[in-house]
């Protein structure tokens, strides 16, 4: 072999050895999120047992800040990278919360409704505002070094009954300051979305997704996020802090839980396709059709979805007998209950001895 080709061979051979531990890395870092994944899906269970504290007890908050601090600490760093990452925070703050909120809303109990919307509530204001995180992080190493610690350990300060932060969030700031005035801009949001549906059904709907598309890539995702935040944030306020029906509560929940994973979709598939004009308006419209009442989409892909998906379709139906029953007893005069009551528990039986 020639003496000049030496050197090539030897970077070649350690180039192939840094590609090969950059793919064990990721392979380790997925084992370990599949883990951490397995494990909160066995710890769920007992979490979802333990009452809520609406955030009233310091000594939780105070045990939350030693344990994190502990973490911090004692944790070697190369698990810190892992749990503190976009996949650690993506586990907690929103795959379980998605879970926990289909869950909510097939079960008959209305209180773990409110309980998971307060917590969408701080979420989706706390991601809308820090979407310009990323920038920053490219010139400050310190905030590119510590800022999934933040996010991991505040979404995990939301959501654990110990601390339950999303209530303490509601309880202090959102119903006293921001409930007051989420009502008139609902109003206000809600004339805009006739004004634009009008100018859609007179056909010139192409204005405006022309318009659309000669917008940056970074703006068009904004506008994306922005369409999928801001209005459902303000509708979702007015659901929870106004006597509306359970229904209300239910769509905005089964609405989070729909765009949380659409997010998730198009976060990750931006890095391949991002860059293709018709990206960020198939993501725009998958928003809109969410959470518009003409379309419903949100209750639609939660009920042939999500359900069968989680295994909740059995408690879901029971949670449709009990809405029914709800709206029978508004309906009916509580003169007439027991007699219409016990009709419609005959009609149940009639139909489970026909299918014996």
């Amino acid at each position: 072999m020639p003496f000049w080709n030496k050197g090539e061979d030897n970077e070649d051979e350690a180039a192939d050895d840094y590609e090969g531990e950059e793919e064990l890395e990721v392979e380790e870092q997925i084992l370990y999120h599949l883990l951490a994944i397995i494990c909160f899906a066995a710890i769920i269970p007992i979490l979802s047992r333990i009452p809520r504290s609406r955030g009233k007890n310091i000594p939780y908050h105070a045990a939350f800040l030693a344990s994190a601090a502990a973490l911090l600490l004692l944790v070697p760093d190369d698990i810190q990278n892992v749990i503190f990452s976009p996949g650690g925070v993506l586990i907690v703050g929103t795959l379980i919360p998605i879970y926990e909120s289909i869950v909510a809303v097939c079960t008959i109990d209305e209180s773990d409704d409110v309980c998971w919307l307060q917590y969408w509530l701080v979420h989706g204001a706390f991601t809308y505002s820090t979407e310009f995180m990323d920038i920053i992080a490219e010139h400050s190493t310190f905030v590119a070094e510590h800022w999934y610690e933040l996010e991991f350990f505040f979404t995990l300060w939301l959501l654990l009954p110990f601390t339950d932060g999303g209530t303490l969030f509601y309880d202090k700031v959102t119903e006293p300051y921001i409930s007051p005035a989420t009502k008139k801009l609902k109003e206000q949001l809600e004339g805009w979305a006739g004004l634009v549906m009008a100018v859609v059904n007179s056909g010139y709907l192409w204005i405006l997704w022309m318009t659309f598309l000669t917008l940056p890539e970074e703006a068009r995702r904004f506008v994306v996020v922005a369409v999928g935040t801001v209005y459902p944030l303000v509708a979702s306020t007015v659901a929870i802090t106004t006597e509306s029906t359970i229904k209300d509560d239910a769509f905005w929940l089964t609405y989070w839980s729909c765009f949380s994973i659409l997010f998730i979709c198009m976060d990750y598939l931006e890095t391949f396709v991002g860059g293709i004009r018709g990206f960020y308006s198939i993501c725009l419209c998958a928003t809109v059709y969410l959470f518009l009442p003409m379309f419903n989409g949100a209750e639609v892909v939660f009920r042939r979805v999500l359900v069968p998906m989680s295994g909740q379709y059995e408690n879901m139906l029971l949670r449709d007998a009990y809405l029914v029953r709800l709206d029978m007893e508004r309906k009916i005069p509580e003169s007439m209950h027991e007699r219409v009551f016990s009709k419609a528990a005959d009609v149940f039986k009639k139909g489970q001895k026909k299918e014996e």
